[in-house]
């Protein structure tokens, strides 16, 4: 919130709609017709009457503006990622725009989690934001459940090639002490999916350096393809 209000940040905006739409229509303005705009916006500053309104006045200026379409995250800027998203505020905001392309975002941590918004607010797509962070298979997964089958869980091995990846493409940009550091978060996460999630959590959190990063990966990640954690 104090990094939003103090830069400008764009949940800022959602206070001054005035702003938000003359920020759109100038974007607009210079990027050729054939290309399509979309925004991304949360439900509102807060939850009082004036900012759900405001909401509402930049949600309709976009679409009259041209944009291609919109995804709205079911959270107020004030309620940053603490507490439920609201899903009925997407459900409600598909029965007042029935004709409307528009996506849905929030609390969105597996494949089954994306049909299940589908099916209980309207919405036309789900975006899949912090709910990919170390579960890159979700999508696959959403695949699988769309082809009727099953959501497949990631094989160890197949975990270790995404980390692997992941490492490298993070020294490459932020150099080993960088990534080192940078990586600890996504090991948390990555480490929901072992089977021995709590230790190799503890053990990706020690981690400061490359070799540290390799020396977890074989100690817990085998590169048998059958194996899958269960």
């Amino acid at each position: 919130m104090k990094k939003v209000k103090r830069r400008n940040r764009g949940g800022h905006f959602l206070a001054h709609p005035e702003e938000a739409i003359a920020v759109f229509k100038a974007v607009r303005q210079v990027v050729p017709d054939e290309v399509p705009i979309t925004v991304k916006l949360r439900r509102a500053w807060d939850d009082t009457e004036d900012m759900t309104a405001a909401f509402h006045e930049v949600f309709d200026a976009i679409y009259d503006l041209g944009a291609a379409w919109a995804t709205v995250h079911c959270r107020t800027v004030e309620q940053r990622y603490k507490g439920p998203g609201r899903w009925s505020f997407l459900t409600e905001l598909r029965a007042k725009h029935p004709d409307r392309l528009f996506f849905g975002s929030g609390d969105i941590w597996t494949a089954e989690d994306v049909f299940a918004m589908l099916d209980v607010t309207g919405v036309t797509g789900v975006s899949v934001a912090r709910g990919c962070i170390g579960n890159p298979w979700i999508f696959r997964q959403c695949r699988q459940m769309m082809a009727g089958h099953a959501p497949a869980e990631p094989t160890l091995a197949e975990q270790r090639d995404v980390l692997l990846e992941h490492l490298r493409l993070s020294t490459e940009l932020h150099g080993e002490r960088g990534a080192s550091k940078m990586m600890r978060k996504f090991g948390i996460r990555f480490a929901k999916h072992h089977p021995e999630g709590h230790r190799v959590k503890a053990d990706f959190i020690a981690c400061d350096s490359r070799a540290a990063w390799h020396r977890v990966l074989e100690a817990h990640y085998p590169t048998d393809q059958s194996i899958i954690p269960t």
